[in-house]
């Protein structure tokens, strides 16, 4: 029985770390949502949401390493990490030009979010190394350093600071997050042949995942400027259940890939995904009963709105960790076909935003249709056995 608790104590406890960290990055929102006007801290989340799109290449490296890692699979990092960052610094610099003209960004900005994304690619890797051997512990402290010294840069200078400094505080946890990695790990192992495709097709995948909560924050600012700041504030809350399953997923993939030619394996994943729904349930009730009383408490009566957006919001995470999932469990069984449907997905998302939009609640309603609908589909169409 102890070696049971101890073999399985990270699988309680990680999760537990993770929504305690989400807590500490909430303390960030909490702080510039008070000191920054509705309209500027909507502007800032525009600017996360498009970092957000950015990060992918960074976290989906990180999943790429872990699954090889954990499949005893070589790969030539050192030049991964050379073409990597050569091609990703080619396209932020078109987009350094291009975005100002669609976007109310501005050069500078743009260039703290750059800095951000390549210490993000650097730090993935050895991120990477760390989760493919269950050093869970040490990932964390890893993701604590970087949002510690976030909320701490913000707290501290909390009355100078807008768009720009808010940026340069992620970018302070970054490095120092990074700086932290290299002492905690060496950088992954070299040898073989570079083998990029596994990479290529995470990146895929966590592109059209990543729209999916992404789209939503940059075109509220277009279509209900006036309510951007209270749908940023129930973004927060609705991302709290995406990103803690992700959590969860970040233990799961080293499992999945190791267990992916297991004759078990069907069996193991059904179990899970009877847990996953048990959990979502509860989540949907926590957040109708309790979530819009914590907001005026959290943020301020400036808010309201966000009281009343989160009971909608809550479908559209639930759909949307459905589907996450389901690119977790196909991607550790090297299996492509499942992106088809996804950008079925993604191609029904965007018409819903952009024609659904009346009302935002009706823009939610919709956009919890197209995932509720698409998760069903796809647990019922895609394949859960290894390729042979």
């Amino acid at each position: 029985m102890t070696s049971f608790i101890q073999r399985h104590a990270v699988l309680l406890i990680f999760p537990i770390l993770d929504v305690a960290l989400n807590l500490v990055n909430y303390a960030y929102h909490l702080l510039l949502a008070r000191e920054l006007s509705s309209a500027v801290y909507g502007l800032l989340n525009a600017y996360l949401a498009f970092l957000g799109l950015l990060l992918i290449i960074g976290g989906a490296l990180q999943w790429t390493v872990t699954r090889d890692y954990s499949q005893q699979k070589t790969n030539d990092y050192q030049k991964l990490r050379f073409r990597i960052l050569v091609v990703t610094g080619c396209f932020l610099l078109i987009l350094l030009y291009a975005l100002p003209y669609f976007l109310p960004f501005t050069k500078i900005n743009l260039l703290i979010v750059y800095f951000i994304i390549v210490f993000h690619i650097l730090l993935s890797f050895r991120r990477g190394v760390l989760q493919a051997t269950e050093r869970f512990y040490a990932l964390n402290l890893s993701y604590y350093i970087e949002s510690v010294v976030k909320v701490l840069a913000t707290w501290l200078l909390i009355q100078q600071t807008n768009v720009s400094y808010a940026l340069l505080f992620i970018l302070a946890g970054m490095i120092a997050s990074y700086l932290l990695s290299l002492m905690q790990v060496t950088f992954p192992v070299s040898s073989g042949r570079i083998q990029a495709h596994g990479l290529v097709h995470m990146i895929h995948t966590q592109i059209v995942m990543t729209l999916f909560f992404t789209l939503d924050s940059l075109l509220v600012t277009r279509y209900f400027p006036q309510f951007a700041g209270d749908y940023s504030v129930a973004l927060r809350f609705g991302q709290l259940l995406l990103f803690v399953a992700l959590s969860l997923a970040q233990l799961l993939l080293p499992r999945l890939s190791q267990k992916s030619q297991d004759e078990a394996f069907l069996l193991w994943e059904r179990r899970f995904y009877r847990i996953l729904l048990g959990g979502l349930a509860l989540a949907v009730l926590v957040y109708w009963t309790i979530v819009p009383y914590l907001i005026p408490i959290l943020f301020g009566s400036g808010y309201d709105m966000a009281t009343h957006y989160i009971k909608y919001m809550v479908f559209v995470y639930v759909g949307i960790t459905l589907i996450q999932y389901e690119a977790l469990v196909q991607f550790s069984l090297h299996r492509t076909g499942y992106l088809k449907g996804y950008w079925l997905i993604l191609v029904l998302f965007v018409l819903v935003l952009t024609t659904l939009h009346s009302t935002v609640e009706i823009w939610l309603l919709a956009q919890a249709g197209v995932f509720l609908l698409g998760a069903l589909i796809l647990r019922f169409t895609l394949p859960r056995h290894p390729i042979p």
